[in-house]
């Protein structure tokens, strides 16, 4: 690895490069091997593309390298370094999440926000990283919404303040698609969505984001965020005072319906 190559996305592609070229093999021959194109392989050890879990497990495959463990750990490294490390805790239980419940009082919450809404809202939040930074962090803000598209992907239920719809981030018409994404996931089967409106005063979300994330089996764990930190909760007692937060805020939230109507009305508000 060349001097200065220090990042998880450097060493991945370094050691992916030197695995590959020890056995003889082309991109070409390895992407065929696991089931991606040579160009993704060259991207990826080039570190000009952050590789994903299920590419990282095809290299530890008896297919490929045949190294158990390997390739997931360097990209675990990689999701390490793509997120602030108080988040960072939170992605492996939100990739086994059979329901995500979510309470978002300044932004569209993450697995729902669009490219150009997330570049323009990391910026904002991080006005002196470099553009090599900004990107790392998009990227692993978009593989995240990689758990809605397996085959049993989690049930997902947000509450959206109205104030976050109507900021308006990146401009109207990155603004105007992200608000036509909410529109149609809130009208698909598998996710609710609810706008808590102005007109709810004294709302009990005041302090801020909080989510809760159900697995099979396992009991459930809530989140909350704050400037420079945050919560990942265990404690049983705990959880269910904040449950009861939750549902203070889907009472006086507007129904599913009514939400997709408000959401429709602030896109004509862009225009």
């Amino acid at each position: 690895m060349e001097p200065g190559e220090s990042s998880a996305k450097k060493r991945f592609g370094a050691e992916l490069r030197a695995h590959r070229t020890r056995r003889g093999w082309t991109q070409v021959e390895l992407g065929a091997k696991i089931g991606y194109s040579g160009s993704y392989v060259s991207d990826v050890e080039r570190g000009d593309k952050g590789a994903t879990d299920d590419f990282a497990k095809r290299c530890d495959s008896e297919d490929a390298f045949d190294l158990p463990g390997t390739f997931l750990r360097l990209w675990e490294d990689l999701q390490r370094e793509s997120f602030p490390t108080w988040f960072a805790p939170v992605v492996p239980i939100e990739r086994e999440a059979a329901k995500i419940t979510g309470w978002e009082l300044g932004a569209v919450p993450g697995l729902l926000q669009t490219e150009d809404y997330a570049r323009s809202l990391i910026r904002a939040r991080k006005p002196h990283d470099d553009e090599e930074a900004v990107e790392r962090i998009l990227q692993g803000r978009i593989e995240r919404q990689g758990v809605l598209s397996r085959p049993k992907p989690p049930k997902l239920t947000y509450v959206i303040h109205e104030g976050a719809l109507r900021h308006v981030i990146g401009g109207r018409e990155a603004m105007g698609n992200q608000l036509d994404r909410l529109i149609k996931t809130g009208e698909a089967p598998g996710t609710v969505i609810q706008v808590l409106p102005y007109s709810a005063h004294d709302h009990a979300g005041v302090e801020g984001l909080l989510y809760f994330y159900e697995r099979t089996g396992q009991p459930t764990v809530a989140y909350s965020e704050c400037f420079g930190g945050a919560r990942l909760i265990h404690d049983p007692a705990e959880v269910s005072d904040l449950t009861t937060v939750m549902g203070m805020l889907r009472a006086a939230a507007l129904s599913p319906r009514d939400s997709v109507a408000l959401m429709r009305q602030i896109g004509r508000d862009l225009d």
